[in-house]
């Protein structure tokens, strides 16, 4: 018969832990070395963008700066770049830094003895499982090193043929002094109590349970008849606390059915009350999982300053004729996208001074009506910045814009939600259930912060989107901007 090692598995555990130990610590050693390898590589990639954007940043030429820095996003390195001007704005962003996250090193531009702008550069964070598909074969190796370990720690601690015959005579010596032990035991019980049978039983042969019985009733009987008064008093006593504990009983079973009654009348009472809450609650459900056929898209001015009000008839309908030209060129590019198929337009969107609203029909059940209103606003805006930050060179009217995402049942309510919580180039969606699930994969959103009303609290704000929808959006915008040209 072969026997298994002493506690294998125990061991079997503390080489599992000794595993988990190593591939931490490996991965540990790893990432750090790789982020002051990445450090280096960033240090050196910045010195070198900044020779390179020197001119086109004078001259603000975003072309050049997006060729210079697309070279560089293209590294797996560099998670984004963004180049800013001497005032702060932002000139050119690639990449897609808004979804990852990573060391960030910024330098300023100078050239001569002037600071012409700044450039900023995000690296990538490296992630355990990158580090895992590099270092496979090492982990799979000490993986098998601690699993032969175990085996051999099997093979060779097991009992040898001299510890199995030395522990069954020791097994058996206890046994038999076990035995011998239980057996005198026995016998001097035995005598104990039949010397103890004979000494205690009564004469007229009762047993000895009878005689103590007998014993204590004479006791008892002693006691009752000492004391006359005593006996009276005992009596007294015991009835009161009859009575006593009768009353407890009574106003016991009253109280349980008084607090019965009570209880079923409060259930009752929050019965009611749930159900008029849940009818209240109702009509303000905007997170149903109701199907979304028509999405709105409501694109508004961003105007604090309210300049669109004082702005003269004769440069106000130019600029609102070119804004909705590049919105309905935006609106044909986008729905050219495959992703987007089975999606029209529903109306016929123009711009006035209260901004201009899409309306985006889905005419099969898998078409993503959704999707394509968040795109829309989210292609929009990034153009609206470019046409702005444009205008502004040239001293020419133009105002920054915010987008809102909804479906027709919430399209009100999302009006109402961009004059009170968007700021400029801001995107807000107020989607049911179903609106939410198609942009899954690609958008990212993030609740309001503080919310006042139940609208506020199912309001979400873009936060960014992944790489493969951002490529999308900047080639939307890039189409529009050719043929705006041509």
């Amino acid at each position: 018969m072969t026997y298994l090692a002493p506690r294998q598995g125990l061991f079997a555990i503390i080489i599992l832990i000794s595993f988990f130990i190593q591939t931490t610590l490996l991965l540990i050693s790893t990432n750090q070395q790789l982020d002051e390898l990445k450090m280096q590589t960033g240090e050196r990639m910045l010195v070198q963008l900044i020779d390179e954007v020197k001119l086109p940043l004078l001259s603000k030429d975003k072309v050049s700066l997006s060729v210079l820095t697309g070279r560089y996003t293209s590294e797996n390195t560099v998670a984004s770049l963004t180049v800013k001007d001497i005032d702060d704005q932002v000139l050119i962003q690639t990449g897609e830094a808004q979804l990852l996250e990573g060391k960030t090193m910024s330098r300023q531009v100078i050239m001569g003895d002037t600071v012409i702008g700044t450039v900023n550069m995000t690296l990538r964070d490296t992630g355990n499982g990158e580090i895992i598909a590099s270092q496979w074969i090492f982990i799979l190796g000490s993986f098998i090193t601690h699993l032969l370990i175990w085996l051999l720690y099997g093979y060779v601690a097991r009992p040898t043929r001299e510890q199995l015959a030395a522990l069954s005579r020791d097994v058996q010596d206890y046994l038999i002094t076990q035995n011998q032990g239980q057996g005198r035991g026995r016998v001097a019980l035995q005598r104990q109590d039949s010397e103890s049978s004979d000494e205690t039983r009564p004469a007229d042969g009762l047993s000895i349970h009878q005689a103590l019985g007998n014993y204590i009733k004479t006791q008892q009987e002693g006691a009752e008849g000492g004391d006359p008064n005593a006996k009276h008093s005992e009596q007294t006593a015991a009835d009161n606390t009859g009575n006593s504990q009768r009353d407890i009983l009574t106003k016991i079973d009253d109280n349980a059915a008084g607090k019965t009654e009570s209880e079923a009348a409060d259930a009752e009472n929050t019965e009611t009350r749930a159900a008029t809450t849940e009818t209240e609650a109702k009509p303000q459900s905007l997170m149903a999982n109701r199907p979304i056929e028509v999405a709105t898209v409501k694109i508004r001015f961003y105007d604090p300053n309210s300049l669109l009000s004082a702005l003269a008839f004769e440069k106000s309908e130019p600029y609102f004729a070119l804004c909705t030209q590049l919105l309905q060129r935006t609106i044909d590019e986008l729905i050219k996208q495959p992703i987007l198929f089975g999606i029209k337009l529903n109306n016929k969107p123009v711009f006035d001074e209260n901004g201009a609203t899409v309306e985006f029909l889905a005419t099969t059940s898998h078409s993503r009506a959704g999707l394509a209103a968040i795109m829309l606003a989210k292609a929009y805006v990034m153009l609206n910045e470019v046409t702005y930050i444009k205008h502004r060179e040239l001293q020419r009217f133009a105002l920054q814009v915010v987008a809102g995402v909804s479906d027709q049942a919430t399209s009100e309510k999302m009006e109402q939600l961009l004059i009170n919580n968007a700021r400029a180039g801001d995107i807000l969606a107020l989607l049911p259930v179903e609106g939410i699930k198609q942009l899954r994969g690609y958008i990212q959103l993030n609740s309001l912060k503080n919310p006042t009303t139940v609208y506020e609290r199912d309001c979400a704000s873009l936060e960014g989107v992944n790489d493969s929808m951002m490529q999308r959006l900047i080639d939307v915008r890039d189409a529009v901007l050719l043929s705006a040209l041509n």
